[in-house]
């Protein structure tokens, strides 16, 4: 009898395991295999797991991925904050609409066989990588590969440690970058927008940067067309369809305090901003820790930073929008050059050094530039500058 229920136990097991092959996990019976083909073609995708609590969407077949009403009839949508990693087959012909919009890939390597990538393909924040010309409908910049660091200007990519990476400080010399910033005064202490335009026309860049800020200010408000700032928020975006970029920084702890009110906030100003303006990027400011707020919390300076960070990220991925990780550039030389002040002496708003720092971020990450190419040091000694750059550097290009 014993040995009859064990050869039934081990049928049952392998029915299982037979079963959960071709799903996620084995939980709830999602699938894992999709047929995205466009008419005429044949092309499946299907998830892999990473390895680090994430997945690789794999594309393979011949033709063209089928287009996508909006990003949520993708098949993967419901787990595209998941999806690190986007691996195309050579024979796809063309990237569908929105086909990978959500997903959180930082970049993507498209074979030769692709001709034609589609509106909104991919996030705005993944860098589109190819070897040889590509198409796009709504103009997003395809990097071309270059195994030197580039002599010219331009979008280049190479591949570092097996990922494609944006050769940095080569975006197109004619063009004209228009930002405006919006936020209170952890934007305006030591005019932040204008170390932005320094840092950037010292680098190379051509940039425009305007600004709206008011101490103590919410984006609620600012989004508020009755407010005063709110006001100038929407005469500026009406007067004007040629933003390239605006920057939203909230009030330093309302992302922790008062979520749901920055979530609503940030997707109003976005509706609006989406109104207005032709082709303009979100860039939403990721704000620091500070000694009196972290003492409260009973956490680290680091650790409020990570909260922060957080609650950044998840607004960014409602919204579709980039992240400028200014406090984990804060934390870094926080941790690792303490003797070098970022605090005002209220510690809590920025020093000089730490609006400077805050610029380099913002240049780096709007800008994909080189902050180490700027020959701009403002009131700073060259060494304190030299390692500011640097770590504005590391905080966006991870090198």
């Amino acid at each position: 009898m014993k040995k009859y229920l064990i050869i039934l136990i081990t049928v049952v097991m392998a029915s299982v395991i037979a079963l959960c092959a071709g799903l996620v996990g084995c939980s709830g019976g999602e699938q894992n295999v999709w047929d995205v083909s466009a008419e005429g073609a044949t092309v499946t995708a299907s998830f892999a797991d990473d390895g680090n609590y994430g997945y690789i969407l794999k594309v393979e077949g011949t033709g063209a991925i089928k287009d996508f009403a909006s990003a949520k009839d993708a098949p993967w949508y419901k787990k595209s904050g998941r999806v690190k990693k986007i691996e195309i087959s050579d024979g796809i012909t063309a990237i569908g609409d929105r086909a990978f919009k959500k997903c959180a890939a930082k970049s993507v390597i498209l074979p030769d066989s692709v001709k034609t990538v589609g509106e909104k393909a991919f996030a705005e924040s993944t860098i589109i990588c190819a070897y040889n010309s590509v198409m796009t409908k709504d103009g997003a910049i395809v990097y071309k590969y270059s195994e030197t660091k580039p002599t010219m200007a331009g979008y280049f990519w190479r591949l570092k440690d097996g990922v494609a990476t944006a050769w940095e400080g080569y975006s197109s010399p004619d063009k004209t970058t228009k930002v405006l910033f919006i936020g209170n005064s952890f934007t305006y202490y030591n005019d932040i927008p204008t170390l932005f335009g320094q840092i950037a026309t010292a680098a190379g860049e051509k940039v425009v940067v305007e600004s709206v800020t008011r101490g103590a200010w919410t984006l609620t408000k600012f989004a508020d067309v009755n407010d005063e700032y709110g006001k100038q928020v929407d005469d500026k975006l009406r007067a004007a369809n040629d933003y390239d970029v605006i920057v939203l920084q909230e009030q330093s702890t309302r992302p922790l305090t008062s979520y749901d009110a920055f979530l609503a906030a940030a997707r109003s100003l976005k509706a609006k901003i989406d109104e207005t303006q032709t082709a303009c990027s979100i860039v939403l400011y990721a704000t620091w820790g500070y000694p009196e707020e972290a003492n409260n919390q009973k956490i680290t300076i680091p650790e409020m930073g990570d909260n922060l960070r957080e609650k950044y990220d998840s607004v960014a991925t409602a919204l579709g929008a980039k992240v400028s990780y200014v406090g984990d550039a804060f934390s870094t030389v926080y941790t690792n050059n303490p003797e070098l002040n970022l605090y005002h002496t209220d510690n809590r708003h920025p020093s000089y050094a730490g609006s400077f720092l805050s610029a380099c971020v913002h240049v780096a990450t709007i800008l994909n530039c080189d902050p180490t190419m700027s020959t701009f040091n403002g009131e700073l000694d060259t060494a304190t500058a030299t390692l500011l750059k640097n770590v504005a550097y590391n905080t966006v290009f991870g090198k």
